[in-house]
């Protein structure tokens, strides 16, 4: 996600449409020789705390070189950010990870800006397990809970989150990158005390921030690989995958036939829809929903920022990345009243209406449901391919 316009911590959504996307002309088949150890097992559907289309995955938190750990379920697989985040209120009770400390070694915490909300908690330091692969005593945050109490200028309020926490596994290395230059009116990072927590002067070295745990691993560090069947036309409650580490580290997880997205420095590239270019686009597994700029088709009488065409209306995209090269996306835009449900948890027909202004068409989690989606992190390269550098999407349906 680009820094400066971070999506909030739930992302939910009250008006949706129904799109249906394909692309064609490749397709995936899984590999026979995937290795166990890369790989943990995902869904897609109901978060624990209201909301749908969450893709979720459990992660374990230790002490740094302890066998004290707690397993989180239901954390939120979000490519539009970077960094582990947990609610407090998910650890178990009187589960303290050690605080990491900052430059002026008080203990670190971070207010990070969403659109209308806050999520304010103590930066700890953990070791950090995916099934077999560890990222060894990393920087996560704890949002809830902090070494000092929350200070007027991260303001509480907003919607609550819908998951466990927030696994930012998307194509930036750090957390915040140039917005960590510090500023008075907004803040990102701060040093407590049991008195008060006041915001770090300056530029926040990239040691003291929240990495993506992808790049700590000791093995496959460079991205990853999610992974999702086809679900059923009407919807599913649930829809499993896998999440896959690296990528082209190993037989299971080679890029394959999967059509290559190369993407601008802030993770943004441009979608033609409609004749229309819209540069600031983003692929965004925490976004739940497509968010579609069509100010054609005809809108919902109730649910007002949905479209409901009588039938279902076919339309064609076209993806454009960094060098230029065009991936074709068919649509099928559906009517959102007979199409969204309460039993339906995972559905690849969900779309906001993007406002009127909008330069992005924003590609949610419905996109990675029948599709094999590859995130290669900038400036990491894949093996044997030292001229494809990150930030890339490798992008192949089933």
């Amino acid at each position: 996600m680009n820094n400066s316009k971070r999506m909030r911590f739930s992302r939910s959504a009250s008006t949706v449409i129904a799109v249906l996307i394909a692309i064609s002309p490749f397709a995936f088949a899984a590999s026979s020789s995937a290795s166990p150890d890369n790989v943990v097992p995902i869904k897609l559907g109901f978060p624990p705390h209201g909301g749908f289309n969450r893709v979720l995955v459990s992660v374990t938190v230790c002490k740094p070189g302890t066998s004290q750990c707690a397993t989180v379920n239901d954390v939120m697989i979000d490519t539009g950010s970077t960094g582990l985040r947990l609610q407090a209120s998910a650890l178990p009770a009187g589960f303290r990870l050690p605080d990491a400390l900052g430059p002026d070694w008080r203990a670190l915490a971070e207010c990070l800006h969403f659109v209308g909300s806050r999520a304010w908690g103590g930066v700890v330091r953990a070791d950090v397990r995916f099934g077999s692969l560890t990222a060894p005593d990393i920087p996560i945050q704890v949002v809830g809970e902090a070494a000092g109490p929350q200070p007027d200028s991260c303001p509480s309020g907003g919607a609550a989150p819908t998951s466990n926490g927030t696994l930012g596994i998307g194509i930036h290395a750090t957390d915040c990158g140039k917005a960590c230059v510090q500023s008075s009116k907004m803040p990102l990072y701060y040093g407590c005390d049991a008195g008060a927590c006041t915001p770090l002067t300056g530029a926040v070295d990239a040691a003291y921030r929240l990495p993506n745990p992808v790049t700590r691993l000791p093995a496959h560090a460079n991205g990853v690989v999610i992974d999702f069947p086809k679900g059923a036309p009407g919807g599913d409650r649930m829809v499993s995958g896998t999440l896959t580490f690296g990528v082209g580290t190993a037989a299971n997880n080679r890029l394959g036939p999967a059509r290559r997205l190369l993407l601008g420095d802030n993770g943004r590239f441009t979608t033609v829809y409609q004749g229309q270019a819209f540069a600031g686009s983003y692929i965004d597994s925490g976004t739940e929903t497509y968010i579609v700029p069509d100010a054609e088709l005809p809108r919902c009488r109730v649910k007002t920022a949905g479209f409901c065409p009588a039938a279902d209306t076919a339309a064609k995209a076209t993806l454009i990345g960094r060098d230029q090269a065009a991936l074709p996306v068919d649509l099928v835009i559906g009517n959102y009243e007979r199409l969204r449900n309460p039993s339906i948890g995972a559905s690849d027909r969900l779309a906001l209406a993007a406002a009127p202004a909008s330069t992005a068409f924003v590609w949610g989690a419905p996109f990675f449901l029948g599709k094999r989606i590859s995130v290669l992190i900038e400036g990491r390269a894949i093996p044997g391919e030292p001229q494809t550098v990150g930030p890339m999407y490798g992008i192949a349906a089933h």
